[in-house]
């Protein structure tokens, strides 16, 4: 049987966390799932204008870190009530139901049928709303976002379990103001809580994938090559206001 890793590893530094995300990314040898947690931050997809996409003053005031993430999508919240969940697959990869799509709506569709599973397993209903959305009978309940290239996957989603709702909202609300067509603009709607705990979450989406995958997923921590790469990208990108602030397409047209 194939061996994956499941990593509950969180710095609860959303620099530090989205450093690691895309070291593990960088360096994957082998399918890798991660659950975790983060401090409260308002978290923009690669191709976002920070300023659009939540209130800066109220984030400055508050102590709100805003952090871009390398993969698409919109603006989301992290923080206390939420569990942010991440599925790593190499290309090489193809064991039955957990396998390397090029597609990025196969992608949601893929790591959806893992999240949606686990949570009916806790006893919350719920379903895959395309292109990158899971909802409850209430509302969204997790946004995902992906990145796909020649060397493997990943989709990462953040799954609202018991956060104020409200907060969510209040940082996740876009300005009202026309931009360029160039930057990816949030899409709010009505949100709501899976009141699933975090315990409970990581052992249910273990035992999905594990099932989906006919591979067996060993607790592990990120290798030490991993986190001098998350380290580096801390320093050298995530750590760096220009990164997450600025305008990603500053120097030639596409988002870094």
């Amino acid at each position: 049987m194939l061996q994956g890793r499941f990593l509950s590893a969180s710095c609860e530094d959303p620099y530090a966390d989205f450093a690691l995300e895309e070291a593990i990314f960088r360096g994957l040898k082998r399918v890798t799932a991660r659950v975790w947690r983060n401090s409260l931050s308002v978290i923009i997809g690669r191709a976002q204008l920070a300023r659009l996409e939540t209130d800066l003053a109220y984030c400055a005031k508050k102590r709100i870190p805003v952090v871009r993430r390398f993969t698409a999508g919109g603006a989301v919240y992290n923080g206390p009530g939420n569990i942010n969940w991440s599925l790593f697959i190499p290309a090489w990869f193809d064991n039955n139901g957990l396998t390397f799509e090029r597609d990025p709506r196969a992608v949601f569709r893929l790591a959806s049928s893992v999240v949606v599973r686990a949570l009916r397993n806790c006893g919350v209903e719920s379903r895959f709303d395309p292109p990158n959305r899971i909802v409850n009978e209430v509302g969204k309940a997790c946004g995902m976002a992906a990145y796909v290239s020649n060397s493997g996957l990943l989709c990462h989603g953040t799954l609202l379990a018991s956060a104020d709702l409200e907060e969510v909202a209040r940082v996740t609300t876009p300005v009202r103001e026309v931009a360029e067509k160039k930057y990816v603009r949030s899409n709010p709607m009505k949100v709501a809580n899976t009141w699933v705990t975090y315990e409970i979450f990581r052992l249910e989406i273990k035992a999905v994938l594990e099932e989906s995958g006919e591979c067996r997923f060993e607790a592990s921590q990120p290798s030490s090559e991993e986190l001098e790469m998350a380290k580096m990208l801390h320093n050298e990108k995530y750590g760096r206001a220009e990164w997450n602030l600025g305008d990603p397409f500053a120097e030639g047209g596409t988002p870094a």
